[in-house]
């Protein structure tokens, strides 16, 4: 059911994609980037574009706060396995 779920929503996805493009295809803009100006680019380009832009940003965000919840899980990983080393039948020394 899960399977059939995402291969519903890419479908969806794609489908309303490609009728944006379609309808929007002869739409012609100018895009100043401040140092650069690029005249006549189609619309369904600068929005896929900033789209993706938009995606590999965020990417880059959560990128350093994944990468530390990996090294904390890997900490507490290793801290667990440590007090398996110890015998059970001690007390801890806290």
């Amino acid at each position: 059911m899960k399977f059939w779920m995402r291969a519903l929503s890419f479908i969806a996805v794609a489908a309303f994609s490609f009728a944006f493009a379609a309808a929007n295809a002869s739409e012609r803009v100018t895009l100043n980037l401040g140092f650069l100006t690029l005249r006549s680019v189609s619309l369904p380009v600068v929005v896929f574009a900033s789209a993706l832009v938009g995606m590999v940003v965020v990417f880059l965000v959560g990128l350093k706060a994944d990468l530390r919840t990996r090294q904390l899980l890997q900490r507490y990983r290793q801290a667990l396995e440590g007090d398996e080393e110890r015998p059970r039948d001690t007390l801890p020394t806290d």
